[in-house]
C-alpha cells in the first residue's frame, strides 16, 4: 500500500495568484496549501465527499503562514503537507512550502475541528483518524505556534462597513478561509504595500461570517513591535468577532534567514 502520510503537489504560480510586483500574493500561496489538504485527505478517506456522507465538514480554527522567500509568477513550488497531531476535537496539520530543488521558501500550521452542518457545532474526530492514519510528529523545519491573538476594543480611524456576498462563500456556505486574508491585507494602504511585504500571517477564525452579514476591519499597530499589525474582523449586528489576525512585514527585498 502507498505510504500517503507525507503529501506533495506542484503548483506553478500563476498570473492570477501574484501581486502588482509579480510576487505570489498571499491567497495565492493559501490556495495551495488549501488544495494540497484537500487532496490529501481525500486519499486518506477523510476529505470533503467522505465527511460530507454524514453531513460534517472541516473547519480551519487557526493558521500561521511564515514567508522566507516569495516565489515569483511563473516558478513552480511544492507544497508539502502531513499530520502532526490529532486529539478529539483537532487535528494540526503542517506544510513546507518548497522550490523545485526542495528548498524551503516557507511554513504553515493550521489547526482543524469537525464541524456538524444542520447543528454548526464541533463534533468528535474519529478514533480511526486519530489512532490509524500515520501521524509526522515535529517534523515541521520551524515549531510555529497558533497562539492566541489579542482584540482590539476600539479604534480612531474611520471605519468601513463591507458586506458578506456570494462569491466570499465556500461549499459549507461560510466565508472561505482565504477571502478573510484579503480582507485583513485591505486594511493596509498602497504605499504601504509598495515598500513592505509580508512576512508572516496568523489567524483566529473565531465565528462564522455568512451571506449578507455586515462586517467591520479594526487594525492597530503593536506599540512594541513596529512590524507588527493585530486586524480584527467584527460582526456588526451583534459585536461578535469574526476573526483576529496578526501580521509582520519586512521591506521589499529583504530576505528572512531561517
Amino acid at each position: 500500500m502507498k505510504d500517503i502520510s507525507i503529501w506533495r503537489e506542484k503548483f506553478k504560480i500563476t498570473h492570477y495568484f501574484v501581486n502588482p510586483d509579480g510576487q505570489a500574493s498571499i491567497q495565492g500561496l493559501s490556495y495551495c496549501l488549501q488544495e494540497t489538504a484537500v487532496n490529501h485527505a481525500t486519499a486518506g478517506r477523510f476529505g470533503y465527499e467522505d465527511l460530507i456522507r454524514n453531513n460534517q465538514a472541516w473547519v480551519l480554527t487557526r493558521q500561521m503562514i511564515k514567508l522566507y522567500q516569495i516565489p515569483r509568477v511563473s516558478e513552480k513550488i511544492i507544497i508539502e503537507s502531513w499530520v502532526d497531531s490529532s486529539t478529539d476535537s483537532i487535528s494540526i496539520r503542517d506544510f513546507h512550502i518548497l522550490d523545485e530543488k526542495d528548498n524551503i521558501l516557507g511554513l504553515a500550521r493550521t489547526s482543524w475541528m469537525m464541524l456538524d452542518l444542520s447543528s454548526r457545532k464541533p463534533v468528535r474526530i474519529p478514533s480511526w483518524l486519530r489512532e490509524d492514519f500515520p501521524h509526522q510528529t515535529g517534523r515541521i523545519m520551524e515549531n510555529l505556534p497558533l497562539d492566541k491573538i489579542p482584540l482590539i476594543r476600539e479604534t480612531g480611524k474611520d471605519i468601513i462597513p463591507f458586506r458578506v456576498v456570494y462569491n466570499d462563500l465556500d461549499m459549507n456556505f461560510h466565508v472561505n478561509n482565504i477571502q478573510y486574508l484579503k480582507w485583513v491585507l485591505d486594511d493596509f494602504s498602497y504605499e504601504f504595500r509598495l515598500k513592505y511585504r509580508l512576512a508572516s500571517i496568523e489567524s483566529n477564525y473565531l465565528s462564522e461570517a455568512l451571506y449578507e452579514d455586515s462586517l467591520i476591519r479594526l487594525t492597530e499597530q503593536d506599540t512594541q513591535n513596529k512590524e507588527v499589525f493585530i486586524t480584527n474582523i467584527v460582526n456588526i449586528k451583534n459585536s461578535r468577532p469574526i476573526l483576529s489576525s496578526r501580521t509582520k512585514w519586512v521591506e521589499k527585498g529583504q530576505i528572512i534567514i531561517h
